[in-house]
């Protein structure tokens, strides 16, 4: 539910208002009531964990543009404020998560503590000023400076923005962009309730079925990592703490021909202040589940691109990619959203799941007889990562070493549309009809693997992406 106004003022000044509030609830479980088990082909049994999670959120926001400025150029400064208000309350019941041996015997059990009762919120006020300042037909600045505060996070945070426009010749034909910024993101709720959630208690057995030792029960706790190393935080306690990053980009635009164009970019984004979850069992110490705030990741692409316009006819355009991501695998947003990971492992800093280094892709959209429109797309990049694990389901070797095949498909698209006089109610409109294969060669393109080196399916490939039609009809109004 939201409402926006916008005042004019004599002076040329514009009062924007805007007001939301959002209601969310969500709730999963599992479709049984058996122990989930975690055997080296799969997941087996139905899934441990059960949640409700409901959410509210206020949110105002108050900006005032001034009327166009004139000094050295033209300004288009703005100035505003918000106010975001947020709270969460929901509930974790786990059931025990059995771990198999290759022969089904059990080799760990994860047993949970009773229900939590999870609560917390956060309230966020922030104010801001911009100007876009145009120095000339060819030099455009846009300045930014934003100061904000959060009651479960980060109780003072500056971040500046900077952006550059430049056209070098009068022909503009050459086009430089660029500019930097840094960002703070909302803590997460779940981060605040945290310690709340349902402890897991580990124990291991032996071949016969024989506990090796007593059960290990792991506490959850919150470590704020500052300059003093790690602090642990008392329940209830704010957090201190929210994730930031900085960005800054790059790019070149280049009219080769009247109707070819190049463009030229490179971006790099980094990210910290991420929580973290991770077992922590240290001699002479309570093993804990502890979350941190010292994560993060890094993101750098570049990229090439080549559009090409030989008529109204066609448009074609070709690019290339090459990038690196990343970064903690136990980020909260990993284990917990959207649903509670059944085993959480040691964490570990390593490329992301989403890495892909080299990624070529050209697309294009042409007018064809028959009145029709043809859209393919020819997608190929280096296969996603993968880690290889054991039967208690331990990383065996780097996490993320292991790449899947390469991708590489072609995908149509075509399009007409129709007029239907006859039925009144669309005399006005047109009929889009659509048809869509995938994978035209049929290439298959494996999107998972048996991964786990005691599965006597280890190293098959799964989730194979055979060719696939899709039709259907659309109004375009």
């Amino acid at each position: 539910m939201n409402a926006a106004d916008r005042h004019l003022f004599g002076s040329g000044g514009v009062l924007s208002s805007f007001v939301q509030y959002t209601h969310f609830s969500g709730y999963g479980h599992g479709q049984g009531p058996e122990e989930m088990q975690v055997t080296p082909d799969g997941w087996g049994g139905n899934f441990f964990n059960a949640f409700t999670r409901t959410s509210q959120q206020m949110e105002l926001r108050e900006t005032f543009q001034f009327r166009q400025k004139q000094w050295h150029g033209r300004h288009e400064l703005e100035l505003g404020g918000d106010s975001l208000s947020r709270s969460y309350h929901g509930t974790s019941h786990s059931m025990p998560v059995d771990i198999l041996r290759a022969d089904a015997s059990l080799a760990e059990q994860i047993t949970f503590s009773s229900p939590g009762a999870l609560r917390t919120s956060d309230n966020d006020i922030a104010i801001f000023a911009q100007d876009h300042w145009i120095l000339s037909d060819r030099l455009a600045l846009d300045l930014g400076y934003r100061i904000s505060g959060q009651t479960a996070g980060k109780h003072a945070a500056l971040a500046p923005r900077l952006g550059l426009v430049y056209a070098p010749g009068a022909n503009a034909k050459t086009i430089v962009r660029g500019g930097f910024g840094v960002f703070y993101d909302r803590v997460p709720l779940l981060a605040g309730s945290f310690v709340d959630s349902p402890t897991r208690t580990v124990t291991m057995f032996d071949a016969q079925g024989l506990p090796l030792g007593p059960p290990v029960t792991f506490q959850n706790a919150y470590a704020k990592v500052g300059g003093a190393g790690p602090q642990l935080v008392a329940p209830g306690h704010d957090l201190d703490s929210t994730p930031d990053n900085l960005t800054w980009n790059s790019e070149l635009d280049r009219q080769l021909r009247p109707h070819v164009l190049a463009r030229f970019s490179y971006l790099s984004s980094r990210t910290h202040d991420l929580f973290v979850v991770g077992p922590e069992q240290s001699p002479g110490a309570n093993p804990m589940l502890l979350m941190t705030n010292n994560g993060a990741s890094h993101y750098h692409e570049f990229e090439a691109t080549l559009r090409v316009r030989p008529s109204e006819r066609a448009d074609l355009n070709i690019s290339f990619v090459r990038s690196t991501t990343r970064g903690d695998l136990n980020a909260l947003s990993d284990v917990f959203i959207p649903f509670e990971q059944p085993i959480i492992r040691t964490n570990s800093f390593t490329d992301l799941p989403s890495h892909v280094p080299n990624r070529f892709v050209a697309w294009g959209v042409f007018k064809i007889p028959w009145k029709m429109t043809a859209s393919p797309v020819l997608d190929v990049h280096t296969g996603f990562p993968y880690s290889e694990v054991d039967e208690l389901q331990n990383y065996v070797g780097q996490p993320d070493g292991y790449r899947l095949p390469t991708l590489a498909a072609v995908d149509l698209r075509l399009t007409r549309d129709f007029r239907i006089s006859f039925l009144p109610w669309l005399k006005n409109h047109k009929v889009r009809g659509h048809l869509a294969i995938y994978n035209i060669t049929n290439h298959e393109n494996p999107r998972d693997i048996y991964n786990n080196i005691a599965s006597p399916n280890f190293g098959r490939f799964a989730g194979l992406q055979d060719r696939m039609c899709s039709g259907g009809v659309d109004v375009v109004y």
